[in-house]
């Protein structure tokens, strides 16, 4: 009897690791029975140590004893009986020994795998309290009278447009990216951040290049020296990474005398009635850029990207310099001697 039921043991021990591994598969997606799984191995011990072995290994019959006369052999098939009862308990423990340590693997991802979204659920709260903050600064700055914090502010808000995802993407493809930038893209940083950063700038431009210049003027004088605040403005939006489907910026009416602004990205930029005189913008993307009523007077426009540029009343010099092939009085400019 133990050699035909030693198979079936080891079939059952097999079983019953696999239903086992079943149950801890159902535990890791019912949330209740995680939340009582010691009742559950409880009932499982129970089962397995005083109602399966009975089961698998039942008493004999009177049948089956019906044959057996000497009772010292009965004796002997009763103690097999028990045996083959206990090893099947044995065997029905150790598989559900070898569950329990899977399910302790399981259950301890799973915190691991909770903790770790709480973590990142506080960083993230932490991230945008300190990009509030950052943000606020910045624009605190902006209003000080001193240079150096007005700038300090300018380019802080440069690198907070430059941290928003899709900007710190297409900055490394190779785009410019401004010092202290370096670090991953943050999801702290949204897109609206950085819209807004570029309307916050494009507004400073257009106000504070009418104040009186800081700096020294005269007719070398560039916006550099005389309005070093503003130069540093112009030229973050100017270097700026564009993404599509970001709005046109607006700098009408700014004056930027001598700037240079080499390169620039300002295509569809608004520059109604802005004062570029001597601005060197060679290379810059102008196409489909406003510069009705602007005054082009020595503006270098060499290898400048024109096409589709609106240039109704705007006035140029002898010295403007355009770039080769572009029919500057057919957009619309019209030549002046001084402008």
């Amino acid at each position: 009897m133990a050699g035909r039921l030693r198979p079936r043991r080891r079939g059952l021990v097999a079983l019953s690791a696999a239903a086992g591994l079943l149950v801890v598969g159902w535990l890791a997606t019912t949330p209740w029975l995680v939340d009582h799984w010691p009742r559950v191995l409880a009932v499982v011990l129970f089962l397995f140590v005083f109602v399966v072995p009975r089961w698998f290994v039942p008493a004999r019959s009177a049948a089956s004893l019906a044959g057996v006369e000497d009772p010292a052999a009965r004796g002997r098939l009763e103690d097999d009986r028990l045996k083959l009862q206990n090893d099947v308990r044995i065997g029905l423990l150790q598989a559900v020994a070898g569950v329990a340590v899977i399910a302790a693997v399981v259950v301890t991802w799973q915190q691991l795998e909770t903790d770790r979204r709480q973590l990142r659920q506080q960083l993230e709260v932490a991230g945008q309290e300190q990009a509030g903050e950052r943000f606020a600064r910045a624009l605190d700055q902006l209003g000080s009278e001193q240079l150096d914090v007005r700038l300090g502010g300018i380019y802080g808000l440069e690198r907070i447009a430059a941290r928003a995802p899709g900007a710190a993407a297409a900055a490394a493809g190779g785009a410019y990216r401004p010092p202290g930038s370096g670090d991953p893209p943050s999801v702290f940083w949204g897109s609206q951040d950085r819209a807004q950063v570029f309307e916050i700038l494009s507004a400073y431009v257009r106000t504070t290049s009418h104040r009186p210049p800081i700096g020294p003027g005269g007719a070398d004088a560039t916006l550099q020296t005389s309005q070093p605040d503003v130069n540093a403005a112009v030229t973050v939006l100017a270097r700026r990474t564009v993404l599509e489907g970001d709005p046109p910026l607006d700098l009408s009416g700014s004056l930027l005398p001598s700037a240079r602004l080499g390169w620039a990205r300002l295509a569809r930029a608004d520059l109604r009635g802005a004062d570029v005189r001597g601005t060197s913008l060679q290379h810059a993307d102008l196409a489909g850029a406003h510069l009705e009523q602007s005054l082009l007077c020595g503006t270098q426009f060499q290898g400048a990207d024109l096409r589709g540029a609106h240039l109704a009343g705007a006035r140029a010099s002898a010295d403007t310099r355009w770039p080769t092939g572009f029919d500057w009085r057919a957009a619309g400019a019209r030549l002046v001697e001084a402008c």
